[in-house]
């Protein structure tokens, strides 16, 4: 008898294996990893409570709400604001496993918290070339003057809406699309790559903890 069991499978899992792929460059000017770890959910502010949502969320994980398209994080996690009195949530590591659960206990009566980790593919980008990237296909600006460490946005890439942050000065970006999205943003992402080399790498590697993001007042412009 067939077995019928259900298997959990990643946004990529057929798509993004690691390995170097592209032009055989010295070093790949990108490096990728689907970020498998997270645990995410949307957080919005109930009708005038966002001063107690505010108090709550700093006692509970020590981050201050950030106003307007920026991400604060502390201890693996963050928050992003993605809207008014709207965050996007998100928990790595060993905090994840009851993340979303702890977060409805901790804001009961202070939001409305909707479970968004499967529904979410999440890649995190760095290297030498990847501004060169994603200037290919995302219509911000991205230079350090305009958008720097902590600046949140929501735009879209090949006619794929997603949405992009800057994790440290290296810089690391993240960029999220949904998951019925992924293969058509990993189709774009990987020809846009493939000139400068890139490489994909497993989930989990050096210098991708989104702990060393801080809240900033940098605006951000669109061209």
């Amino acid at each position: 008898m067939a077995d019928l069991a259900l298997q959990a499978r990643t946004p990529l899992q057929d798509l993004a294996r690691p390995g170097r792929f592209g032009a055989a460059t010295a070093k790949p000017g990108l490096l990728i990893e689907e970020r498998t770890d997270l645990a995410l959910a949307t957080v919005m502010a109930r009708r005038g409570r966002e001063h107690d949502l505010n108090r709550a969320v700093a006692a509970a994980y020590g981050i201050d709400l950030p106003h307007g398209p920026h991400v604060a994080a502390k201890d693996g996690v963050s928050f992003a604001g993605i809207g008014v009195q709207r965050w996007l949530a998100a928990a790595e590591g060993l905090v994840e496993a009851d993340f979303v659960d702890r977060l409805r206990q901790r804001l009961a009566g202070l939001a409305s918290i909707a479970e968004q980790t499967d529904g979410w593919a999440v890649l995190r980008l760095r290297g030498d070339r990847v501004r060169d990237v994603l200037a290919k296909g995302i219509p911000i600006d991205l230079h350090p003057s305009r958008f720097a460490t902590g600046d949140v946005a929501l735009t879209v890439v090949a006619h794929i809406g997603v949405q992009i942050a800057q994790l440290d000065d290296r810089p690391t970006f993240q960029l999220m699309a949904f998951r019925s999205l992924a293969a058509s943003l990993w189709s774009w992402l990987s020809k846009s790559a493939a000139e400068f080399g890139y490489e994909i790498v497993p989930s989990g590697s050096p210098g991708r903890r989104t702990d060393r993001i801080t809240t900033t007042k940098r605006s951000i412009n669109s061209d």
